[in-house]
């Protein structure tokens, strides 16, 4: 039995050494998480949060929009600044671009008091490499005591519920007081000091001399452009994963290599589902998603699509123990391109809320499978009513780990989501159309780009040309800066030398 403990204590030792170096994360102990379902629940944490600060505001996002909610977080963070409190504010340049922000609107808070800065605008000095890197993070850090991250943008379209069916917008974000505090100021610190003058070393807290709050070990994983920390995280939890894993993913255009580990798991027996939107509000990324539905239900990967507006959720948890909640989509821009920040929690009590979370979800989504009559036609699913949260929790949980109707296309439930957010993928007749379409408009357009080529070359040579000249130039230009940069630093090293 000794000898057994011992085996089972190293196996231990053994993945936590293997998260830390995949994740360069450290394993805090002593933490209180606690879930923010939804935009209102995060909106009204985060605002309680920063009306409570007396010693500073951090808060970094990728859309901070001039709409209701934002004008709501622009009043609490000017008034808090007029308090003398100090408030630092990131946002994401193209973020905020695609929602049109205007420039008035960050110079009404600069002149309350806030301090904002934008992340990677656009610049001659930067390669394309780095134009495309984007600060994607949701994350609020207040006085070292409060945290929040997830996947919630500040805008009104995360209030927004379905006419049809009644179910939100869903995202989900966690909150978090202890000491991994500290590890969600050290990711807002690291952007803050790419953009101008460092973050004062006061606003740097220290998770050494943090107090516990809680009881759960947390990391807090800081995804940097080109580190791949959430991906190889994600390789290990499904090589080791027991039972099941459970993602939730808003624009999933998997990376070969998860997509490999995925298939990987599912062909071993672990129960892996992915729960997707049915409706995708960026419609290109929903076409190229189901595009690579086929291998993963291939190989028993279930695939869930929720019948809401949207599902922007960035969350997975495994073996009810292992959770995940942050700002990460599974492509190659969130994988790989972009500044994210996510939250690890270690904990199996909030792993069995997340299992309750995936549940109602599902409860709210139809199954995508394989299979089906070729030439047949079902009757286009039409809502009755709306469903109440009451009664989509009724019975959901029949035992520990159990779903009531977990195809996620029960009759009642499929009957009442709704034509528009159901209309497309129900069977494998309807998904080998959808994958005979998007391989008809790729061959159409790469047929259209070829004869248009042939007939006028320079249609072509031209843009190719400027795009070749305006690289080199570029390239240049930057090498030029960092040898003139050099020779000064040079300098001045050799004048505190003679000094």
């Amino acid at each position: 039995m000794e000898t057994l403990r011992g085996s089972e204590q190293e196996q231990g030792g053994r993945f936590r050494q293997a998260m830390w170096r995949t994740s360069n994360a450290p394993l805090r102990y002593g933490n209180e998480v606690g879930l923010l379902k939804n935009g209102p629940a995060a909106y009204e944490d985060w605002l309680a949060a920063i009306g409570g600060a007396r010693r500073w505001v951090h808060l970094e996002n990728y859309i901070f929009a001039d709409d209701s909610v934002g004008q709501r977080f622009a009043r609490a963070l000017s008034e808090k600044a007029g308090e003398g409190v100090p408030v630092r504010v990131l946002y994401d340049w193209f973020g905020c671009t695609d929602v049109w922000v205007p420039n008035s609107f960050w110079r009404k808070l600069r002149s309350a008091g806030v301090e904002v800065r934008v992340v990677n605008p656009p610049s001659l000095y930067r390669g394309p490499a780095r134009f495309l890197a984007r600060d994607h993070r949701k994350l609020v850090g207040v006085d070292g005591l409060y945290a929040s991250v997830g996947g919630i943008c500040i805008a009104d379209g995360w209030l927004e519920r379905s006419s049809e069916t009644g179910l939100i917008y869903r995202d989900t974000a966690a909150n978090l007081r202890g000491p991994a505090v500290a590890d969600v100021e050290r990711a807002f610190a690291g952007v803050w000091d790419l953009h101008g003058e460092p973050l004062p070393d006061e606003e740097r807290p220290d998770a050494a001399w943090m107090k516990a709050a809680g009881e759960k070990a947390t990391r807090v994983v800081i995804q940097e452009p080109g580190r791949a920390r959430v991906l190889r995280t994600l390789e290990v939890l499904l090589a080791t994963a027991d039972r099941r894993m459970w993602i939730a993913d808003a624009y999933f255009l998997s990376a070969p290599t998860l997509t490999q580990a995925l298939i990987s798991a599912a062909r071993d027996g672990v129960d892996v589902r992915i729960l997707l939107p049915a409706t995708n509000d960026v419609r290109w990324v929903g076409a190229l998603s189901r595009a690579g539905y086929r291998p993963l239900l291939e190989a028993g990967v279930r695939i869930f699509e929720y019948g809401g507006p949207m599902m922007h959720a960035k969350t997975h948890v495994v073996d009810g123990r292992f959770s995940r909640v942050g700002s990460t989509n599974l492509n190659v821009s969130g994988l790989l391109a972009n500044w994210e920040a996510d939250l690890m929690v270690e904990d199996p009590s909030f792993g069995t809320q997340m299992d309750e979370m995936f549940e109602e979800d599902l409860e709210n989504a139809r199954e995508v499978r394989l299979g089906g009559t070729l030439g047949t036609r079902r009757p286009r699913p039409t809502p009755d009513r709306n469903i109440g949260a009451a009664e989509r929790r009724d019975g959901r949980r029949t035992g520990r780990g159990s779903l009531r109707g977990n195809s996620g296309a029960a009759p009642a439930t499929v009957s009442r989501v709704g034509s528009e957010a159901f209309r497309g993928i129900t069977d494998g007749a309807s998904l080998e159309a959808h994958e005979r379409k998007l391989g008809a408009a790729v061959s159409a357009g790469v047929l259209s780009l070829s004869l248009l080529a042939a007939r006028h070359p320079r249609l072509l040579a031209w843009p190719q040309a400027a795009a070749g000249i305006l690289a080199g130039g570029l390239g240049l230009l930057r090498a030029t800066r960092r040898d003139s940069l050099g020779e000064g630093a040079a300098r001045d090293t050799t004048d505190r030398r003679g000094d």
